[in-house]
Parts: structure tokens; C-alpha cells; sequence
């Protein structure tokens, strides 16, 4: 793909390592000015200096934590200030636990920095998405959503029982809910909401638990794993290619819509979802 993409904001998440990062380069290749969320100062720091490099131009970093809805809003609104337009949104940080840990919101990690961070960070920018239309909101979702069979909204902070990949799984399942029910509410608004599967890439995810069982997780997933510039094709198809301009609320794996679960087609579970994080974060989509 050779998109021109001269003049184009994009805006992503998770971009300093993995398939985020192959996004943020790839993207920047055709054109496009890259503005990033980074937790760590020393990595945006890399990929500053890797991106200028590339292509000659300067890119844009905000720091955040996105474990904390306090930082997840703090980077929307950093951004906000910049009075730049949002033409692609890539929300694309994910973390995966092996065991449970709570954020400073008291709210389960994976859950909040998989999904929640998603449902803020893209309402709070929805205003200046829908300002700069025609433009797209892109969500790594997983075809781990097929790991579960519905959101448990009995047990959503995984109180009663922790079960990392059920865990991941419904984190995942919360992507393509998310998706789906965004692209509802915003049509004709000039903004399309699409979700996809990477693949199983051997990223950085597992990183933040111990160096052994990070090490382990990706040991046992090597075998199964794609490069991560394969993983990146369907983000940046999603994100650049005129084929998808009318496309929202689907899902894509290698770059065609893929079927997805029952429990990901439900629609009175993606209204659930949408309520229940509205009432989490205190934010919701204005008229």
C-alpha cells in the first residue's frame, strides 16, 4: 500500500513496539504526521529519533499511562490542545496478565487498559474525529474473543475467579462490542469504527508480568507467531486503504471481514458493555 497520506493526522496508541510501531513507520512512509501515546519517555524518545530518520519529519509524543483513566483523559486532552486534526485514530496498547492486578482506579488492568482505555480515549477525541471527517477509528481487537462465550458482566473486574487467557479473551470481546455499537452511533457522522485480528504476533504483550513467565508465554506462542510487519497489514489496510472508506463495524483478519462470535454479535451485550463504561469513566458520547 502507497496511500498519500500528505497533510493526514494519525494518532496511535501503543506505537513503541510490535505491530504499532511497524504501523506508526508504515504510515508515516505515506505521508502522514505521527502523533503517539507512549509510557515510556526513553522508547518515545527511540521512535522519535527511528521515524525522523525514515522520513525527514518530525513526529509527536505524549506520555500516559493508560492503566489510569486520569492519564487516559490527560493524553486526549494533550492532544486536544495541539488543535491538529484527527484524521485515523489506531487504538492499539494491549497488556496481557498472568495474574490480577488492579490500576489506581481499582478497576482490573487488562480489562481497563484493554477496553476502557479505548472507550475514553476515543470519546473524548470524538468531537475533532467527526471535525475532520471523513475519518476512522481503528481497533486491534483479537481472535482470542472466540476464548470466551459472553462478558460476564456478573464478574467484569474478575474478582471471583482470574484466568489469564479468559481474561485477555473478554478484553478482546469488549474491542469488537465497543466497535460495533460506535459504529452505530456515529452514522453519518463522517467517522468509520472498524476492528481487527493481528494475528498472534510476538510483540512485546506479555512483557509486563516476570521475565520468566513473560518468557514463557512467548516460548510456547513462537511456534504459531507471524512477523510483525504481517501482523501490521490489516492495521494499516484499515487505517489507509480507500477499499474500507465506506466500511464500519466490521471485523478484518489478513485484510477481509472475518466472522466473529456469537457473543461478539450480540446487541444488547454491546449496549450493556457501552453503559457499564460509561458509568466507569464518567464519559459518554455527546450530541
Amino acid at each position: 500500500m502507497k496511500e498519500n497520506l500528505q497533510g493526514k493526522v494519525c494518532l496511535i496508541t501503543g506505537a513503541t513496539n510490535g505491530i504499532g510501531e511497524e504501523a506508526a513507520k508504515q504510515i508515516a512512509l505515506m505521508g502522514a504526521e505521527i502523533v503517539f501515546i507512549a509510557r515510556s519517555p526513553a522508547k518515545a524518545e527511540e521512535l522519535k529519533q527511528s521515524l525522523k530518520s525514515l522520513t525527514g519529519r518530525e513526529s509527536t509524543s505524549i506520555i500516559a499511562d493508560l492503566s489510569s483513566q486520569e492519564e487516559v483523559k490527560r493524553a486526549a486532552s494533550e492532544f486536544l490542545s495541539m488543535n491538529k486534526p484527527l484524521n485515523i485514530l489506531l487504538n492499539n496498547a494491549g497488556i496481557m496478565n498472568t495474574s490480577r492486578k488492579e490500576t489506581v482506579d481499582g478497576l482490573e488492568e487488562v480489562f481497563s487498559v484493554n477496553h476502557l482505555a479505548y472507550y475514553s480515549f476515543t470519546l473524548m477525541l470524538m468531537n475533532k474525529l467527526i471535525e475532520s471527517g471523513p475519518s476512522r477509528v481503528v481497533n486491534v481487537a483479537s481472535g482470542a474473543h472466540m476464548f470466551v462465550k459472553d462478558m460476564n458482566f456478573d464478574d467484569l473486574q474478575s474478582e471471583k475467579e482470574y484466568k489469564t487467557m479468559q481474561v485477555y479473551g473478554r478484553s478482546k470481546l469488549a474491542n469488537i462490542l465497543f466497535t460495533r455499537e460506535l459504529a452505530e452511533r456515529l452514522k453519518g457522522k463522517g467517522v468509520t469504527v472498524n476492528c481487527l485480528h493481528p494475528g498472534f504476533v510476538n510483540t512485546g504483550i506479555g512483557s509486563n508480568n516476570s521475565p520468566t513467565m513473560g518468557r514463557i508465554l512467548m516460548t510456547l506462542a513462537r511456534p504459531f507467531s507471524r512477523k510483525t510487519d504481517k501482523g501490521a497489514e490489516t492495521s494499516i489496510y484499515l487505517c489507509v486503504s480507500p477499499e474500507v472508506e465506506n466500511e464500519t463495524g466490521e471485523y478484518f483478519y489478513d485484510c477481509k471481514k472475518e466472522k466473529i462470535s456469537a457473543a461478539a454479535s450480540d446487541k444488547e451485550n454491546a449496549t450493556k458493555l457501552w453503559e457499564v463504561s460509561s458509568k466507569l469513566t464518567g464519559i459518554d458520547l455527546l450530541d
